[in-house]
């Protein structure tokens, strides 16, 4: 992507940033005002709608039954995949994900994965045979910023709320209840806070003209319980290693906020 801001405008950020202050006049580790829509998309098993300020995702949860892989036979699969629309920003284009994309949906996926929010082993019909597969599938369809966090409270949000079918098997044929929903076997839940450097300071929920003047950013994905299972260094600057750990403790106190948005959400 090609990012362009005017002089005018970076000089007046960075003036700002040097006052304490942001253009928008939040403080360094505020957020801007978090909305979520869940069964967003009819046709899905699970979907949301997540704005953070201006930016907003959509993200949906589809389910089928398939083999699984060969070094897990007794767990679900789980395929993350993100989708920036044209409509969203006039540096996106149409075409196959490029590699803005494609971090964004490995960067949510290991912090879905690695917590793991999903119980893979529960998605299990028939070990060695029939599991269920998850297509989690983002759309950015706004961008001002900030699209890891919302990304991921996005597909968070659609699997807290992804009903299937319940399927039993018998002899060998697999019978799914559609008139019986269970959700999903939850494990522990999970989200992303990032943290960006701009002017040598550290702020969170960066706007997209924040984030075209930053140095370097880190994504941290945090457990409820406060442990990290998801770190995600972004920019072509360096962090410090007082600047990580900086960074680490503003994440840590500004997750509890997104967990209590999450932890409102009813399946």
């Amino acid at each position: 992507m090609v990012n362009i801001i005017s002089e005018i405008s970076k000089e007046k950020i960075f003036d700002l940033l040097n006052k304490g202050k942001r253009v928008d006049h939040r403080s360094f580790t505020e957020y801007r005002d978090i909305h979520i829509k869940t069964n967003y998309i009819g046709k899905s098993e699970g979907s949301a709608k997540v704005s953070i300020g201006k930016t907003t995702v959509v993200a949906g949860v589809k389910a089928q039954i398939t083999t699984p892989f060969n070094n897990t036979p007794d767990q679900g699969i789980l395929i993350t995949n993100t989708e920036l629309l044209p409509i969203a920003n006039r540096n996106f284009e149409y075409g196959p994900p490029n590699k803005f994309a494609v971090e964004i949906s490995r960067v949510v996926d290991r912090t879905i994965r690695e917590s793991p929010l999903v119980d893979l082993k529960k998605l299990c019909i028939v070990e060695g045979s029939k599991v269920w597969k998850l297509h989690i599938d983002i759309y950015i369809v706004d961008f001002d910023g900030n699209i890891m966090d919302a990304a991921c409270l996005g597909a968070v949000a659609a699997l807290l709320t992804t009903k299937i079918p319940t399927a039993t098997s018998v002899n060998g044929e697999i019978t799914l209840d559609e008139d019986n929903l269970t959700t999903l076997p939850i494990s522990n839940k999970s989200i992303l806070c990032t943290v960006v450097k701009v002017n040598n300071q550290l702020i969170v929920d960066a706007t997209y003209a924040e984030e075209n003047l930053m140095d370097a950013g880190i994504s941290i994905g945090f457990r409820e319980d406060g442990s990290i299972c998801a770190i995600q260094k972004s920019g072509l600057n360096i962090l410090t290693v007082d600047e990580v750990l900086r960074s680490k403790k503003i994440a840590e106190i500004r997750s509890r906020e997104l967990f209590s948005v999450i932890n409102k959400i009813k399946s």
